[in-house]
């Protein structure tokens, strides 16, 4: 019989777990035992000078004091970035294996003679992974082939970064797989131990990132089951960022700057600051020993210093979730802790204190202080692996997933205004889900078309608590090739976020039904941009309003009375605008859209396709009339309302 199993893939270890029954979770064990970091699996590849891979995991790791050019860890780290993004990131620097950039700016791993791209050393990882599930001998409750996985993936990893995660597991072997996010996994965990509905705030940091979600835990058929509300966290914020700190301040402290230059020294100093780190979640003091015979004195207090700036950085992701989830901090009845990270009291100790700055209540407060000196409800190291196999063994499953960015196209500039951003599919938006908007193109004799696309989110480290400030990412152009037809080229653009966190650009040139489908988003350029955002132009010019009118025509034959209604309410709002007797041009504008609407309304709804475009020009036509000078009956601003409520009414469903 085969079976699906959960995975935590993790930046430094891993680990898996099978779901035999709600209450009967088994761990996957490695064929090399547990580790002393609390994961069977560490995420760590060891290859042999001409490049090819000899060994996963534990004795992986054990190498890299050995030879740490021939060790590839830490690449969950660079799955889904472009090597410029990585080298502005600091990502490449860490690591003391070769880097390179490959094809279209993708990321190269340089072992010996090969190259390997992160999703291939993943899928080494998740194969060693598979393999171990699978023997008898390591894991004899299993009995049988493991044909599915549920893979955990960062809450706050862009959706373009899950498609090399999937792949590889496909690579691996694995012929069913699907992604959850890990807060959303460990919750699922935690649900089996309360006992009621409740509100919840996941922190999760790993070695490698951190995830902040506000979940809705709700009873469904007598089962606690947890739902995503909001996301926020740090793609590049976790253990691995700690122990650089870490490094840094023994370094400069005990004059070390030499052990820069020594790759060996300084694989062997992680290994050791890693090492102490962990003791001094449960110690005041501890020592680091190096090869020469040097004994180094590390303090909580120094710990906690060196690591004040990454600290402070936890700080934002937990007001920007709040802000975003429309819940209040009092409104939380518990929060979780994921993670080894979380096992040192600094990091509980600085998500209490902007909890209780936000106005949490004091049981809850009460409740995590006693966390500071130990005891989790869960195991921070194995619940993900947990939740994930009760979702793999189709026993739980979450109600709601949500994604942290939202995904758009760029207008403009127009009239020498900047570009503004066009959302499609908004931030904290539940997927799957799919949705479009229409995109013109100014050269009715174009061949081609670049569509260009944004990816947006909160910026976490310059959002305050009364406001969220959002940076944009330019993802590329994607071009679709067409016929002319003589008029504006009118595309649209429809993206759709999958059930397994993948997103998908359909491109459809609405003229001629000439499309393109891109699957692979995930080779991306990831420029950040300086948009306005939701800031039009401060006057609709011409480009705007042929927008309108294109998208006006796009909804052609797929409006129904919904449509009508709404257009019905707008032309006696803008009717309202004029009282009494007025000029020539606004008595026939207004005598315009009258008509307009008395026509379906005679018909009793029983309107052919042209009516509700009808009834949107003439109400523009009339809008159009009040705002001009010798009029003055509305203002710019108005008259952009009032389109942009035309434009809305078009798009919806």
């Amino acid at each position: 019989m085969s079976r699906a199993i959960g995975i935590d893939l993790g930046t430094y270890n891993s680990a898996a777990s099978v779901a035999l029954g709600r209450n009967r979770i088994v761990m996957v064990e490695s064929r090399y035992g547990r580790t002393l970091y609390g994961k069977s699996f560490p995420s760590f590849v060891l290859f042999d000078r001409q490049g090819g891979k000899q060994m996963v995991g534990q004795r992986a790791r054990e190498e890299m004091s050995i030879n740490p050019d021939l060790v590839v860890w830490g690449v969950k780290r660079l799955v889904g970035l472009s090597y410029q993004q990585a080298l502005e990131m600091g990502e490449l620097s860490r690591f003391s294996y070769g880097i390179e950039e490959g094809p279209g700016g993708t990321i190269l791993i340089n072992v010996g003679e090969e190259r390997y791209t992160p999703s291939h050393i993943l899928e080494f990882i998740l194969r060693e992974i598979k393999e171990d599930a699978e023997n008898p001998r390591v894991n004899p409750t299993l009995g049988g082939p493991v044909d599915g996985a549920v893979i955990s993936i960062p809450a706050y990893f862009k959706a373009i970064r899950t498609g090399p995660i999937v792949e590889a597991a496909r690579r691996a072997g694995f012929e069913e797989v699907d992604t959850i996010a890990e807060p959303t996994a460990a919750a699922i965990q935690y649900c089996l131990e309360i006992d009621r509905e409740a509100n919840l705030l996941a922190f999760d940091i790993g070695a490698g990132t951190l995830d902040v979600t506000v979940m809705l835990v709700v009873n469904e058929q007598d089962e606690l089951i947890p739902g995503e509300l909001c996301t926020s966290g740090h793609e590049a914020l976790g253990g691995i960022d700690m122990d650089d700190a870490i490094i840094s301040h023994v370094i400069e402290t005990h004059g070390l700057s030499s052990l820069r230059h020594d790759h060996t020294m300084m694989a062997i100093l992680k290994e050791e600051v890693e090492k102490a780190k962990i003791r001094l979640s449960s110690r005041t003091r501890t020592t680091i020993e190096l090869p020469q015979g040097q004994s180094i004195t590390l303090t909580r207090d120094e710990l906690e210093e060196a690591l004040s700036p990454l600290l402070a950085l936890c700080r934002g992701p937990v007001r920007v979730a709040l802000q975003q989830s429309g819940l209040e901090a009092a409104d939380l009845d518990h929060v979780l802790f994921i993670g080894g990270p979380t096992h040192m009291p600094c990091i509980r100790r600085v998500v209490r204190e902007e909890l209780e700055k936000l106005g949490a209540r004091s049981g809850v407060l009460d409740v995590m202080a006693g966390m500071e000196g130990g005891g989790l409800p869960i195991d921070p190291m194995e619940c993900v692996a947990r939740g994930a196999s009760l979702k793999a063994g189709k026993i739980i499953e979450p109600i709601g997933k949500v994604i942290a960015e939202g995904y758009g196209t760029i207008y403009g500039p127009v009239d020498g205004c900047d570009d503004y951003y066009e959302p499609i599919i908004r931030e904290n938006s539940n997927y799957p889900i799919s949705d479009s908007s229409v995109l013109c193109h100014p050269d009715p004799k174009a061949l081609e078309v670049p569509i260009p696309l944004v990816a947006k989110r909160p910026d976490v480290e310059r959002s305050t608590a009364e406001k969220t400030v959002f940076r944009y990412e330019y993802l590329g152009n994607y071009t679709l090739s067409i016929t002319p037809t003589g008029k504006v080229p009118s595309i649209d653009v429809i993206l759709q976020v999958t059930d397994d966190k993948r997103i998908v650009a359909n491109l459809v040139h609405a003229q001629t039904h000439q499309k393109v489908r891109f699957k692979g988003l995930d080779l991306l350029m990831g420029e950040e941009i300086q948009l306005q955002e939701h800031t039009p132009p401060e006057r609709w010019t011409k480009k705007d309003v042929e927008r309108f009118r294109d998208t006006v025509r796009h909804k052609k034959s797929r409006w129904t009375r919904t449509h009508l209604e709404h257009h019905i309410h707008v032309a006696q709002e803008a009717l309202a605008l004029v009282s009494g007797p007025d000029n020539a041009k606004v008595v026939a504008a207004m005598s315009e859209v009258r008509s307009a609407v008395s026509r379906p309304v005679e018909n009793e709804y029983r309107f052919p396709n042209d009516d509700c475009p009808n009834i949107s020009n003439r109400i523009k036509e009339l809008l159009d009339t009040l705002r001009q000078p010798e009029v003055g009956k509305i203002s710019e601003e108005e008259f952009r309302r009032y389109l942009d409520q035309l434009i809305t009414i078009a798009r919806m469903d």
